[in-house]
């Protein structure tokens, strides 16, 4: 009776084991699909973010095109008013010379009128005192021929005058009309300028907008990674059951040992504004190998929004190293690997200004600086 009661209690007691290890297998599983989910809206963003940028630049690009579009109808407005004062100005001296015309004019014809009505008045007189002046019938004829000279030369001159006067009045309402035309022309390029200035306030303003949405982008890019950190760091302590080994890691980038910027608070070299950067950049040219810092198991293989392509390895005692910035990944999550085992090439996915190793030491989730941990060669 007892033995079988002892064999109950070895069953039941075997059976409740492993309904709890079902059930922590499936805790664990249900957290790897909320940080797939995770992943995924961060790579979404990663996407609109690019497709922001991308917007951005091309907006960008109009609005310097407009500038310049603006900047020359000025100098042709400015041209123009030039070329109209200088017209107003011959129209000006046009009209003195008309006004002279009709003035030379006026005193010729008023001079020609007195002869004629001097000539008219005393014909009678006028003849005899030429034929009694006159020394013989030649001198006669050649006295009556020079008095119809002179009168033939007024007529000409007047003649002569009319048609000046003529002239610079078509010279008058020419200018008028090419006057006409440049205040006209200057008024339909200010239009454009106008134009083009309200076209311009439309760009910034949907610019600012892009820039806004940037912004809200990237506090939701942040606030993502900062879940998916803590979700695997909640996988991490649910399947980590090992110890850290301890001591110094290996360095992640052979041959390469500058730091171009260490752990730290610093300005963002793409988002110009003070940030922590949460690990060490290390310049390394594009496609040399990244290794393993620690033995350890990759929990992270694949791309995590502005990190680009990363490989998270967990390596017991709550320690976690991140490799961001890659060009490829040789390495598999749930993966062993070894300290020192090449896992990736360098590269410069994600948010990144150019090839290198951005690498992280995390202690139960924290942000540890990495020069704690490994020491350059």
């Amino acid at each position: 009776m007892n033995r079988r009661k002892t064999l109950i209690f070895l069953i039941s007691s075997v059976l409740m084991i492993l309904m709890a290890l079902e059930a922590f297998a499936f805790d664990i599983n249900e957290d790897k699909k909320k940080l797939s989910n995770v992943n995924d809206k961060i790579n979404k963003v990663g996407q609109e973010k690019k497709e922001n940028e991308k917007k951005q630049k091309d907006i960008t690009e109009k609005i310097k095109i407009l500038e310049g579009s603006i900047i020359k109808l000025e100098s042709e407005i400015e041209e123009l008013n030039k070329n109209v004062v200088e017209t107003k100005n011959k129209i000006e001296l046009t009209k003195k010379e008309l006004t002279k015309a009709q003035e030379n004019i006026a005193n010729k014809n008023d001079i020609l009128n007195s002869r004629l009505e001097v000539m008219y008045k005393n014909r009678d007189v006028g003849y005899i005192e030429v034929l009694l002046d006159s020394t013989s019938f030649e001198d006669l004829l050649t006295r009556l021929d020079m008095v119809k000279k002179i009168f033939k030369h007024d007529v000409e001159l007047l003649k002569y005058l009319k048609a000046q006067r003529d002239l610079i009045e078509k010279k008058k309402v020419t200018l008028e009309n090419h006057n006409s035309q440049l205040i006209a022309l200057m008024n339909s390029t200010k239009q454009k300028k106008e134009s083009l200035k309200v076209s311009r306030g439309q760009m910034e303003r949907v610019k600012q907008q892009l820039v806004q949405n940037h912004k809200a982008l990237e506090k939701e890019e942040d606030k993502l990674i900062d879940l998916a950190k803590r979700i695997e760091d909640q996988i991490r302590r649910k399947q980590s059951s090992e110890k850290y080994v301890g001591g110094k890691m290996a360095w992640p980038a052979p041959g390469f040992s500058r730091i171009t910027s260490p752990f730290g608070y610093r300005i963002h070299p793409i988002l110009r504004v003070k940030k922590l950067h949460t690990g060490i950049d290390i310049g390394i040219p594009y496609g040399k190998n990244i290794v393993a810092a620690q033995s350890g198991k990759v929990i992270h293989s694949g791309w995590l929004g502005g990190y680009g392509k990363t490989i998270m390895i967990d390596h017991g005692g709550g320690i976690v190293t991140l490799y961001a910035h890659n060009s490829s990944i040789l390495v598999k999550e749930g993966q062993k690997v070894e300290r020192g085992q090449i896992i990736s090439k360098c590269g410069s996915t994600g948010m990144s200004t150019g090839p290198h190793l951005h690498f992280e030491v995390r202690k139960n989730g924290e942000y540890i600086d990495p020069q704690q941990y490994v020491k350059k060669p």
